[in-house]
């Protein structure tokens, strides 16, 4: 008797600082750093577990989820409410680290947002202020943004971020602290990592957990 190959769904590697999910459910291969607990969790009777694409790591405290989740980098079209007009700017920005958290309603209640070279974040990665007005440090300033997230929380946290106009009442970035404009212009739309504040290292983000 010939028993059918099985079709493999998932895979895991364990390495020392990592835990490595590979989902093979879909079309080619997904992998995606996962934490101890999403791993449980994974393996737990009547949970599902569902990774998408750029999540690092899911924290559930019962009333507030936290998601730390990566974009990558490239061109955004940013919205800016300057003089009671609505312009825009393209502006190139590095890959991005976002921290999410989400209330049992479904509605983001902050984020915080970082920059940082490369594809991967890892423990000694720099962290970067990004280039962007309503920005305290990593936190940015939400304001009355329509926060609900609904199925896709990536597509969610970028709403929430890129299609809000930005105001001009902080607008200062960069290490030379100019105004988002006069930055934008300056260098072409382009985002050199030398010309942004240093304000942290991954594992400042990796071990919230």
């Amino acid at each position: 008797m010939t028993i059918p190959m099985q079709k493999q769904l998932y895979g895991i590697g364990i390495f020392e600082e990592e835990i490595l999910l590979q989902d093979f459910t879909g079309d080619g291969e997904k992998r995606l750093v996962v934490t101890p607990e999403q791993l449980m969790s994974f393996f737990r009777t009547g949970i599902t577990f569902r990774p998408f694409p750029g999540l690092i790591w899911m924290k559930d405290d019962g009333s507030h989820k936290k998601y730390l989740i990566t974009l990558p980098a490239g061109k955004r079209t940013i919205l800016y409410r300057y003089k009671r007009k609505l312009i825009s700017r393209q502006q190139q920005l590095p890959t991005m680290v976002v921290n999410a958290q989400i209330d049992a309603d479904g509605k983001i209640l902050n984020i915080n947002v970082w920059g940082f070279s490369g594809s991967q974040l890892k423990h000694e990665t720099v962290l970067y202020k990004l280039p962007l007005p309503n920005l305290s440090q990593s936190s940015m300033c939400l304001g009355s943004t329509e926060r609900s997230f609904g199925n896709d929380i990536r597509e969610a946290v970028e709403r929430t971020i890129f299609d809000t106009p930005f105001n001009h009442h902080n607008d200062k970035v960069g290490r030379e602290g100019l105004r988002f404009l006069d930055y934008n212009k300056k260098y072409s739309g382009r985002c050199p990592l030398r010309t942004l504040e240093r304000i942290g290292k991954g594992r400042d983000i990796l071990e919230e957990q």
